[in-house]
């Protein structure tokens, strides 16, 4: 049921001219030619879905390797509200919602451009697939829903606003590799500015999963989405539709429920085994809570969340050790008993974290600090014992710490790094590693998702990058293709030319080695290793607060006699270091090879002026040679002796990104 416009009475709907302009303050979201779309999606060549709106193409930066989704929109009239959209979702900024990268709106088109999630939406993995999810992953994907509209629901905070989905469905919840939840589509989506209510004569939205009183009466608030949520649950504990023919699980489950029994049988056979019935009884009673006629009496998804977060504690705990009886009876306390505060914005927070945290407790002048940590989430122990598993899977190890593999709540796969070095030692680590890190938002460096201060010595808690280091890369893939190494090169330079730029108020990273680069599921690179990261003076590029920095690099890094001052064109010779080793596949030793590697291509260099006996073996192909060639004569300009003669970060990305689209249409002239 849907119509052109919403009517509210006593507030517009933004008009397009507002909406853009709201759109164009947020610098994250780009815009968009016609010409740019037709590029992005090879001319609209590979369909991945389509709906009532439009289709959804896939996409792929040129020069970003990024994968995207495009969505092309049916009807050109609808202006004003495709930018009431955009603008909504441009300001979404939750791990749970579908990321907006950027949208067109073309003589011809309207098409807005997000990030590509892999595994499709709910709707196909619950009814239109025999693939088997088990409890915990489906517990995972409610969360990570019910936390995005938490989230959407409490935005009023930071913008005197809050955000009403107004269309939350399976197949509007789209799924990552490892199943995570991505709320997505905000074309329903409303503003609603200074109130919790908004009435429109005109109601639009999907009518199995709609709250009746919004249908009825045109009312839309949180709680209409919270409604929407109960229908999905249902859908994810029966793997039923909400509504098929003469079934009706709403009404089925709200029978069950006043009668006391019979749940088990609309439960999914497959995961309605004895071990988890406890858990499934719960949730059938949580999902009719939220879909109660009296909308009063529906719970606030925060406090939905945090009690979806305490059923899978102790589903995987397991019931033998459990009190359910006293679990169910202060259920209605959970949101005020258990809630873990992820922000340090309150004073009594701090001081907990202060007293908590046993590298601080020496040092009261270092409380400071801790304030910087207000971006990420502070875990307890217990928190960091379950997303491990008591530690059980270890992928790494050093002489200063040991990392796991774990998973949070919404099946978010994360690094676990814990330090066990000495406690004095490891304060420069935290300083270095957790505060200027928190602070970073960029897709090509590593992500800090949390620490803990529970432990005596920190621990962190980081993205997961499945394909592991550069270092195993170059020792153990068969297949390094050319195409990989430039992806590599120009991912981690553009990670650099943000450091050094004044949009983080320029960061030396000082660590820029194979070891340090990872790679994600679809290889693409993070930088991370920030333990010899600094702050920079602006003026003379030196740490805040320390003016030398001695025994983090070997004597003459940067050709001086000096100790060593860490400087951002110290970070460019790094990297000229590493474009050898990408061209050649030679592993080095951070304190020992180095100056060797650029000795071995000099001489090379100089027998053909091209360096063909230092590259990879196995590049053969001419046009690939040409870039290897073009790669290292970059790396002897950043690795010269003069710090002033080594390019900019800003100029070796360039380069790069140069030589990349210079490679492209070679390889496209030698396939005609």
């Amino acid at each position: 049921m849907k119509l052109p416009q919403d009517t509210i009475p006593g507030e517009d709907v933004p008009s397009h001219d507002t909406a853009m302009r709201a759109v164009d303050s947020n610098h994250n979201v780009r815009i968009f030619t016609e010409d740019d779309i037709r590029r992005i999606t090879r001319n609209y060549s590979t369909l991945i879905g389509k709906g009532g709106f439009g289709e959804v193409y896939e996409g792929i930066f040129d020069d970003n390797y990024d994968l995207v989704a495009v969505k092309r929109y049916i009807r050109e009239d609808l202006r004003k509200e495709f930018m009431e959209e955009v603008n909504i979702h441009s300001k979404m900024c939750h791990k749970n919602v579908v990321k907006l990268i950027g949208y067109c709106i073309g003589e011809s088109t309207l098409t807005m451009v997000t990030e590509y999630i892999s595994r499709g939406n709910l709707d196909d993995m619950l009814h239109n697939t025999n693939s088997f999810i088990t409890l915990d992953s489906r517990l995972g994907i409610a969360i990570g829903c019910a936390e995005a509209l938490s989230y959407m629901h409490s935005m009023h905070l930071s913008m005197n606003s809050l955000v009403c989905h107004g269309d939350i469905k399976p197949a509007n919840i789209l799924l990552d590799d490892n199943l995570v939840a991505k709320v997505s589509d905000f074309g329903l989506s409303r503003l609603l500015s200074g109130g919790i209510t908004r009435y429109t004569r005109n109601v639009k939205g999907s009518l199995d999963y709609m709250d009746p009183i919004y249908l009825r009466e045109g009312r839309l608030t949180p709680r209409s989405d919270t409604y929407s949520f109960g229908s999905v649950l249902l859908e994810l504990i029966a793997r039923k539709r909400v509504k098929q023919g003469e079934i009706n699980l709403i009404v089925a489950f709200s029978k069950a429920c006043e009668k006391g029994k019979g749940r088990k049988d609309l439960f999914d056979a497959e995961i309605a085994n004895e071990n988890n019935i406890k858990i499934l009884e719960e949730l059938g009673k949580l999902a009719t809570e939220c879909l109660t006629m009296d909308i009063g009496k529906r719970p606030h998804m925060s406090d939905v969340a945090e009690r979806l977060l305490m059923l899978r504690k102790f589903q995987k705990a397991g019931d033998e050790n459990t009190s359910w009886r006293f679990l169910w009876g202060v259920q209605i306390s959970w949101p005020r008993k258990y809630k873990h505060d992820t922000s340090l914005s309150s004073s009594s927070s701090l001081e907990q974290v202060r007293k908590s945290f046993g590298i601080f407790k020496r040092n009261s002048g270092n409380f400071d600090i801790l304030k910087e940590l207000g971006n990420v989430r502070i875990f307890t122990m217990a928190e960091l014992d379950e997303a491990t598993q008591n530690y059980s899977c270890l992928i790494g190890e050093s002489l200063s710490s040991e990392v796991y593999k774990g998973a949070l709540e919404d099946n978010t796969k994360v690094t676990v790094k814990k330090y066990i070095g000495k406690v004095d030692d490891l304060k420069e680590e935290f300083i270095n590693g957790g505060m200027i890190l928190s602070q970073i938002v960029h897709k090509n460096i590593i992500k800090l998702l949390g620490c803990c201060m529970d432990a005596y010595s920190p621990i962190f808690v980081y993205e997961y990058a499945a394909k592991g280091s550069l270092s195993n890369i170059l020792n153990g893939m068969d297949q390094f293709l050319p195409d990989l190494r430039l992806k590599i090169a120009v991912k981690i330079a553009e990670a650099l030319e943000y450091l050094h730029s004044t949009a983080t108020g320029i960061i030396g990273h000082g660590y820029i080695v194979p070891a340090k680069i990872l790679l994600d599921d679809n290889f693409m690179p993070k930088l991370s290793g920030f333990s010899w990261a600094r702050r920079l003076n602006m003026e003379n590029k030196i740490p805040v607060g320390d003016t030398v920095v001695s025994g983090c690099f070997p004597q003459n890094m940067t050709c001086d006699d000096q100790p060593v001052v860490l400087k951002v064109k110290t970070d460019v010779y790094q990297f000229g270091v590493l474009l050898l080793v990408l061209i050649s596949r030679k592993n080095y030793k951070f304190y020992e090879d180095h100056h060797h590697l650029i000795f071995e291509f000099v001489t090379a260099y100089k027998n053909d002026s091209r360096g063909r006996a230092f590259f990879d073996a196995d590049i053969t192909a001419e046009e690939d040679i040409t870039v290897l060639e073009a790669m290292g004569m970059l790396a002897l300009r950043c690795t010269c002796s003069e710090l002033d003669d080594r390019p900019t970060m800003k100029e070796v990305a360039e380069h790069l990104r140069m030589i990349r689209r210079s490679w492209k249409r070679t390889c496209n002239i030698f396939r005609c």
